[in-house]
C-alpha cells in the first residue's frame, strides 16, 4: 500500500480557489462571445455564419494540438516544477487577447473576418498553456482516490461559481449598462481578465507540490513520436473521451443557448430573471458537488452517473413542456433548472475523477506516466464541443430568423438610443419574434443535447471498466514495479 504524503489545507486551496478566475474568464469567453458579436456589434447573418464557422474550425485544430502542449508540459523541468510556469504564462498572454476580442475596432466585412480570426486563434493558443497544465497539476498531487475526489468536489465548485457569478452578473450588466453594451463588455473583460491574472499569481505562489512514488516517477522524456500510442492504446481514456465529448456538447449548447431563451422567449430582456435563474443553477451544481464526496461513499461512481443523467432528462422534458403544456413562469424554470445543474454537477467531479484514473492505468498498460498528455484531452474535448456549440447557436440563430429579424433590429435600436428603456425593448421583441422561431430554437437548446446526453452516457455505461477494486489493483502493481527496481 502506498504511504500517501498529506495535502495541506493551503495548497488544496490556492489550487481551487483559483478556478473562480479561469471560469470566470473562460465563461465570458465560451457563453457570451457570441452574445457580444449578435447584441454589441450586431452582425449580420452572412458574418454571424462565417464567424462561427471560423471559431467550430479554429477550435477543431487548436484541440488537436492541445495533445502536443501536453507532451511539451510533461517534459518541462524547472524549478518551479512542470506546471506552474506554464500556468502563469497562460494566464497572462491569454487574459490579454480575450480582452482584445471584447473591442469594436469599428471593422466590418473581410477587414472584421481576419482580425476576428487572428485574434481567436490567439486566444485558443494562449489558453491552452494554462488549461493544460492546471488541470494536469491535480492528479499529480495524489493517488488515493479519496483525497483525489475531495480536491476534485473543492475544484469544481470554485470553477462553478465562477461560472455561474460571470453567467448572473454579465446579462445584468451589459443590458442595463449606460454605455451601451458595447462599452460593457469592454469593461467586464478588463475586470475579469485582472482577476484571472491574480487567481493565477495566487496559485503559483500558493501551491506546494509533494513528491509522490507514482506520480514523481523518474522516466524518460516524452517523444512525440509516442502521442498517438499514449492516447490509442489507453482504451479507458478513448472511452471517456468520446463520453466527454457528447456530454459536453449536449450542455454547451444549452447554457449557450439559455440566454437566447430568457431575451426573446421568456421575454424577459434585461430584467433579473436570468440572474435569479443563474442563482438557483449556481446554488443547485455547487450544492451536487459539494455532496459528492459524501454520495460516493455511499454508492458507486457508476450509479452516480446514472442517477444524475435520469435527472438531467427529466429536467430536460419540463423545459420542453414549459408554454405548451406547463405554465412559463420562473417558479417551473427554476426547478428545471435546479434538477438539470444537479444532475450535470454531479457528471462533471464523476468525469475528472474518471478521467484522472485513466492517467495511473495507462501508466500500468503502457508504462509511462503522461499526465498533461491525457490531461490535455479534456480541454481538447471541451474545444471540440465548444466547436459544434459555436456553430449550432450560430446557425440557429440565423437558419430561425431569430438573428435577422429580432435581434439585429433591436441592436441597432439600442446602437440608436443607448437610453432605450427595457419596456420598449421587450415590446419590440414581443411583436416580431414568431412561434416557428421559438420552436426551433427550442430544439436546438432542448431536444439535440438531450439525445448527445444519454448516448454519452450509454457509451461511458457499457464501456468504462475502471472501479475502485481495479484501480486498488493498478495502484498496487504500479507500487510493486516501482520498487522492485
Amino acid at each position: 500500500m502506498i504511504e500517501q504524503a498529506k495535502i495541506s489545507s493551503r495548497t488544496k486551496y490556492s489550487y481551487a480557489v483559483s478556478g473562480i478566475g479561469r471560469d470566470m474568464i473562460y465563461a465570458l469567453y465560451s457563453t457570451f462571445l457570441i452574445v457580444f458579436l449578435t447584441d454589441a456589434l450586431g452582425l449580420p447573418d452572412w458574418e454571424l455564419v462565417t464567424v462561427g464557422a471560423i471559431m467550430a474550425v479554429v477550435r477543431i485544430w487548436d484541440a488537436i494540438n492541445d495533445p502536443i502542449m501536453g507532451v511539451i508540459i510533461d517534459n518541462t523541468e524547472t524549478r518551479f516544477g512542470k506546471f506552474k510556469p506554464w500556468i502563469l504564462t497562460g494566464a497572462i498572454s491569454s487574459a490579454v487577447i480575450f480582452y482584445l476580442l471584447f473591442q469594436d475596432f469599428n471593422l466590418t466585412g473581410a477587414s472584421f473576418i481576419v482580425t476576428f480570426a487572428i485574434l481567436y486563434i490567439l486566444s485558443d493558443l494562449t489558453f491552452t498553456m494554462n488549461d493544460i497544465s492546471y488541470w494536469s497539476m491535480y492528479p499529480s498531487f495524489t493517488t488515493d482516490p479519496k483525497e483525489r475526489e475531495k480536491i476534485g468536489a473543492l475544484a469544481r465548485i470554485f470553477a462553478s461559481l465562477g461560472l455561474f457569478l460571470t453567467v448572473a452578473l454579465v446579462p445584468l450588466i451589459y443590458q442595463n449598462y449606460g454605455g451601451g453594451p458595447t462599452q460593457a463588455f469592454s469593461n467586464i473583460a478588463l475586470v475579469f481578465g485582472l482577476i484571472f491574472v491574480l487567481s493565477q499569481v495566487g496559485l503559483f505562489f500558493g501551491v506546494k507540490e509533494k513528491k509522490n512514488l507514482i506520480t514523481h516517477v523518474h522516466q524518460e522524456k516524452t517523444k512525440f513520436k509516442d502521442l498517438l500510442k499514449i492516447i490509442f492504446q489507453n482504451d479507458q481514456l478513448l472511452v471517456i473521451i468520446v463520453a466527454i465529448f457528447l456530454f459536453n456538447t449536449g450542455y454547451f449548447i444549452t447554457t449557450a443557448l439559455g440566454i437566447y431563451f430568457f431575451n426573446y422567449d421568456f421575454n424577459k430582456y434585461g430584467g433579473f430573471e436570468f440572474t435569479i435563474f443563474s442563482a438557483i443553477l449556481a446554488v443547485s451544481q455547487l450544492t451536487a458537488v459539494a455532496l459528492f464526496p459524501v454520495i460516493v461513499r455511499k454508492i458507486t461512481r457508476k450509479k452516480i452517473f446514472t442517477i444524475a443523467i435520469g435527472m438531467m432528462s427529466f429536467a430536460y422534458a419540463i423545459f420542453m413542456g414549459i408554454g405548451f403544456i406547463l405554465p412559463m413562469n420562473m417558479v417551473i424554470i427554476g426547478f428545471a433548472g435546479f434538477i438539470l445543474f444537479s444532475g450535470q454537477g454531479l457528471v462533471q467531479v464523476v468525469v475528472l475523477v474518471m478521467l484522472a484514473d485513466t492517467i495511473e492505468y495507462g501508466q500500468w498498460k503502457l508504462g509511462t506516466r503522461n499526465e498533461s498528455v491525457i490531461f490535455a484531452i479534456n480541454p481538447f474535448v471541451v474545444k471540440l464541443a465548444t466547436s459544434v456549440q459555436t456553430l449550432v447557436i450560430a446557425v440557429t440563430l440565423a437558419a430561425t430568423g431569430l438573428n435577422r429579424n429580432v435581434i439585429m433590429p433591436v441592436t441597432n435600436a439600442l446602437a440608436a438610443d443607448p437610453g432605450m428603456t427595457n419596456e420598449a425593448v421587450r415590446a419590440m421583441i414581443s411583436g416580431s419574434v414568431t412561434g416557428e422561431m421559438l420552436l426551433g430554437l427550442r430544439m436546438s437548446m432542448i431536444i439535440v443535447p438531450l439525445i448527445l446526453i444519454i448516448a454519452a452516457y450509454l457509451i461511458y455505461r457499457f464501456k468504462f471498466k475502471i472501479d475502485s477494486d481495479f484501480y486498488h489493483r493498478i495502484t498496487t502493481d504500479l507500487t510493486e514495479r516501482i520498487l522492485s527496481k
